[in-house]
């Protein structure tokens, strides 16, 4: 009887000690997040990355700060409280340690290999960065899964009841064989009713529909790319991608001059201040132009209310240029991609649409032999500078906040069929095209 009894109190204990030990973990959890929703001086980080995907030229300086009305003329679906009163509570958070600070280690020119540098001590250097960036996109991962983010925003209404895994553990070849079945495309003029306004100015066909190229190169507008060198080896490329406004002039010698086709995202393509219909970026070369749709909306609906108001200017373009080589991604694929990476991502993704950099990596895998993707994943050469072209000062260009980034890149760098001193000393990645997989 007595240890029956004694059984019994140690279970009530467990219970009582376990309850409170998991309140008090939901109870840190809480003042974790609301510290980043309620403090006074928000962070940059958050900030830069929030107003540049609303649109904001870099060289803007818009900050977000309370009761300043003027600056927050953005979207209902996505504003931010222009006129919030902000409250500090003192003195009633628990003594834990803020989980979401990073102490990953920018401009780190300790681990890079020199020319001097031996084989043993270089493979140490890389194998060291390696670990921890990739740490630094695990915990950006979970950071962004905490259940009191996760639920809080979803402006495009998604909804995923799929399987979520992790896609370290998984071969390769699988996964590069899920994403080839993954539909994404451009539109074709037969996509549309014949009704539709914008029918008549779409292209016959999709962006290099029956063509092939055997080696690609995406170039990233990463701040890694400045003093990198690798100008002449991006334009060996037979053919070469570079994204949004990223210039060459000037910078030929860090990322090449050659440049095939431009990915622009809507903005680029609606606001005044890209000058997108005079620029010489947006001539002679082929665009592909992306705005995001609701997850579950009809071609019909997008059309009717895009997110930015791009047909405008893309329909001027079809009329004006010769030969205009200018393709609208269909809005519905963007959201497969979106599903392809929560599925092999065990966290909660941001339900936000994927990075212009994995599009183009998906646009470009089935007709290429390979792809080399360039400072996408930071080579050792990482630094706070947002892009090589400017000076501004951003982590959030390299480890996402917007974007799910961070799962973007821990998927790429597992396809990847390079060494890793190639991959963080060198700073690119290889993934092979969809015509060599045997799926």
């Amino acid at each position: 009887m007595r240890p029956a009894v004694v059984t019994i109190w140690v279970f009530i204990n467990l219970l009582f000690f376990g309850m409170c030990g998991y309140m008090y973990v939901l109870w840190s959890q809480y003042w974790l997040y609301m510290v980043g929703e309620v403090n006074p001086t928000p962070s940059p980080y958050d900030q830069q990355i929030y107003f540049y995907n609303h649109g904001f030229m870099p060289t803007e300086k818009y900050i977000l700060i309370p009761k300043r009305k003027e600056e927050a003329k953005i979207r209902s679906r996505k504003h931010l409280k222009d006129n919030s009163t902000f409250t500090v509570v003192k003195d009633s958070k628990p003594r834990f340690p803020n989980v979401r600070n990073s102490n990953f280690e920018l401009d780190t020119r300790k681990y890079r290999c020199k020319r001097n540098t031996n084989d043993f001590d270089c493979l140490s250097r890389t194998t060291e960065y390696k670990e921890k960036l990739l740490r630094e996109f695990r915990r950006v991962i979970l950071d962004e899964s905490s259940a009191f983010k996760s639920g809080s925003e979803n402006p495009y209404s998604v909804q995923f009841e799929g399987p979520r895994e992790n896609v370290e553990s998984k071969i390769p070849d699988d996964v590069l064989c899920d994403l080839k079945r993954v539909e994404f495309g451009t539109l074709k003029r037969s996509d549309l009713p014949v009704e539709s306004y914008l029918r008549p100015f779409l292209p016959k066909r999709a962006v290099f529909e029956n063509k092939f190229f055997n080696t690609c190169a995406i170039v990233a507008s990463s701040g890694a790319l400045y003093g990198s060198n690798l100008g002449r080896f991006i334009d060996s490329h037979d053919l070469v991608l570079r994204f949004n406004n990223a210039p060459t002039i000037n910078f030929e010698k860090d990322v090449g001059k050659k440049t095939t086709i431009r990915i622009l995202n809507s903005q680029v393509v609606t606001k005044k201040e890209f000058d997108f219909l005079n620029s010489n970026l947006y001539k002679n070369v082929t665009l592909v132009a992306w705005d995001p749709g609701n997850y579950s909306s009809s071609l019909d609906e997008w059309i009717r209310k895009p997110e930015f108001q791009l047909f405008e200017n893309y329909m001027e373009h079809r009329r004006t240029v010769e030969k205009s080589r200018f393709y609208l991604v269909d809005p519905r694929t963007l959201w497969g991609l979106w599903r392809f990476l929560q599925s092999n991502t065990m966290s909660r993704l941001r339900k936000n649409p994927p990075s212009s950099g994995f599009l183009g990596l998906r646009l470009l895998l089935p007709i290429c032999g390979s792809v080399d993707l360039i400072e996408y994943i930071p080579s050792t050469r990482v630094t706070k500078r947002c892009h090589y072209y400017d000076t501004d000062i951003n982590a959030a260009c390299t480890f996402g906040v917007w974007h799910p980034l961070a799962a973007e890149k821990l998927i790429t760098y597992r396809l990847n069929v390079l060494n890793d001193t190639q991959v963080f000393q060198q700073g690119f990645v290889r993934i092979p095209g969809f015509k060599k997989m045997n799926c």
